[in-house]
């Protein structure tokens, strides 16, 4: 077996020291905001489909995976906790109560179960290690995590046991400000292999994201591949044999939420977000190069504003760029993808995609191509298919024919169970079940509310109306008295926030901050000081507003 944990700790030490010399010019990251649920529940935008609630018990859950029927391990990832769900009630006590680093994105990240035949069960868990042993140190007392880590564990007896650590990389960001793009979505490959997604963790720059005279590739930014035991793929080199290399399947990935393998070809397909543009879904060959950090969304596009092409990225190997096959000029933050490997939905979803978003709540559904290496948008979507035929949502409305269900809040993972109906998890802690309208006893949620029901009587009326610079708040500016309330109504048709200041103000949203509004959904706040009050949209910085209080 490969000793990859102690090469990559003396990488992680070479590029803390190295790091400085290669920085980046980094982007607009806005807020952390995140989609609450709809008041009414989530919506499938199909009569025959609905949602039940499976479980609201958890903490900031992150990842999810079934070890039986109506059996869920599920990570939480600011108490390192993993907690079972079992027949939709959470067990008292965790599996494990791992100590986490939990600072922004850091925290338990992934889940994923393997079983044998000889009934053995391993469970494999990637976290940001905490430096002291104390959930959250970083955050309370900036102690610095020990890494980004990989581990297996036995699940024995509703426990998990005996933890043999694969993976140690670096949790250190480049710049010490972030602690973000810390990736973390483990799977199980058709092939039995492990397969965990590393974003570029605050900012590194190395030859894997794209930097030619960068430092050498450190095991982020990528998607890695190891055998259930640690040791390197016996397959031939992608990349290169030796190490790090040898353990990456993919790179040039700036963050990433979600993989699944397709089962009917056993393709990998990835989510990746971009900065203030780029949200991509990629199909990921052994080899392939996603551009970062030269390349976001579809080259010719140039969103970097750099100039760059496939020709300038760094070439390992076998190493070969290959364009996305959808994005969203728009973002909406994509998170998990999962392919519905089964018909319990109905023959017409059955191997389809799905993939889930943190900025709106909402689950979209894509069809392949008879080859399935590519993405189709076709006569199974409802209306305004054509502007999707460059493969890229160019405006907010494009997304509709796309919209398979909303209402979610921020989802972090989409599993099918054993019963073949399809899961979803929610940040606020929430556990979702889509399944036929006829199966459940539960009645079908309605539709989102009306204007007139979500603005309270009395209240100055603020509709947001989309991505419009200064018009995208109307009326603007505005002016009222102190002590009186205003409501911004959601009339687009993806989530906005009201935050205080501008995008480049450090002090954004200290005064009042909406966090994610859905659409037709609305935010109410009362002024009592007087003054003059910036505001904008911390998913769209051009959005901007101006409030007056007399």
């Amino acid at each position: 077996m490969y000793n990859i944990k102690l090469l990559f700790y003396s990488l992680a030490i070479i590029l803390i020291l190295l790091s400085s010399n290669y920085s980046s010019v980094y982007f607009s990251y806005g807020a952390y905001s995140k989609a609450q649920p709809s008041p009414d529940g989530p919506t499938i935008n199909d009569d025959s489909l609905t949602v039940e609630k499976v479980t609201s018990d958890l903490t900031f859950p992150t990842s999810m995976t079934f070890v039986g029927n109506n059996d869920i391990l599920v990570t939480e990832k600011n108490t390192g906790r993993v907690m079972r769900v079992l027949d939709g009630q959470v067990q008292d006590n965790p599996l494990v109560d791992l100590s986490v680093a939990s600072k922004i994105e850091r925290g338990l990240l992934g889940i994923a179960a393997s079983k044998h035949l000889d009934g053995k069960i391993f469970v494999f868990l990637s976290y940001t290690e905490s430096g002291n042993n104390e959930d959250g140190s970083d955050v309370s007392n900036n102690v610095d995590p020990l890494g980004n880590r990989l581990y297996r564990y036995q699940y024995v007896d509703g426990k998990l046991i005996d933890p043999v650590l694969l993976l140690d990389l670096t949790a250190i960001p480049n710049n010490l400000n972030r602690t973000d793009h810390n990736g973390g979505k483990v799977t199980i490959g058709p092939d039995n292999n492990v397969y965990m997604i590393m974003g570029e963790v605050g900012g590194h720059r190395t030859q894997a994201q794209n930097i030619g005279n960068g430092p050498a590739p450190n095991g982020l930014g990528g998607v890695l591949r190891i055998t259930q035991d640690g040791g390197l793929v016996d397959d031939e080199p992608i990349f290169g044999a030796d190490l790090p290399l040898g353990v990456y399947y993919a790179m040039g990935i700036r963050n990433s939420f979600g993989i699944d393998f397709d089962p009917m070809t056993g393709n990998l397909w990835d989510t990746e977000n971009g900065p203030t543009a780029g949200d991509e879904i990629n199909l990921v060959f052994p080899g392939f190069n996603s551009g970062w950090s030269l390349i976001q969304g579809f080259s010719n596009d140039d969103l970097l504003g750099n100039g760059a092409t496939p020709n300038d990225l760094v070439s390992f190997g076998n190493g070969k760029y290959a364009e996305p096959k959808f994005a969203w000029h728009i973002p909406i933050g994509p998170t998990a993808l999962k392919f519905l490997n089964s018909d319990k939905l109905g023959k017409e979803y059955e191997n389809d995609m799905f993939v889930g978003d943190i900025n709106n709540g909402n689950l979209y559904r894509f069809t392949l191509n008879e080859a399935r290496d590519d993405i189709v948008i076709n006569n199974t979507n409802v209306g305004g298919t054509a502007t999707l035929a460059d493969k890229k949502v160019d405006n907010p409305v494009e997304s509709i024919p796309i919209t398979f269900g909303q209402g979610f809040g921020g989802i972090t993972d989409i599993q099918v169970g054993p019963d073949g109906y399809m899961y979803v998890l929610s940040y606020t802690g929430d556990v979702y079940k889509i399944l036929p309208t006829s199966q459940s006893t539960i009645p079908k949620a309605q539709s989102t509310l009306s204007q007139s029901s979500v603005v309270p009587e009395g209240s100055t009326l603020i509709t947001i109306n989309g991505i419009s610079g200064d018009n995208s708040y109307a009326p603007n500016p505005i002016t009222i008295n102190s002590g009186e309330t205003i409501t911004w109504y959601n009339a687009d048709t993806i989530s906005h926030t009201a935050t205080s200041g501008s995008d480049s103000d450090p002090d954004e949203g200290q005064l009042f901050d909406s966090d994610a509004i859905l659409s037709k959904q609305a935010f109410t706040l009362k002024f009592d000081n007087k003054g003059t009050f910036d505001y904008y949209c911390v998913y769209h910085p051009s959005m901007v507003g101006e409030i007056v209080v007399k």
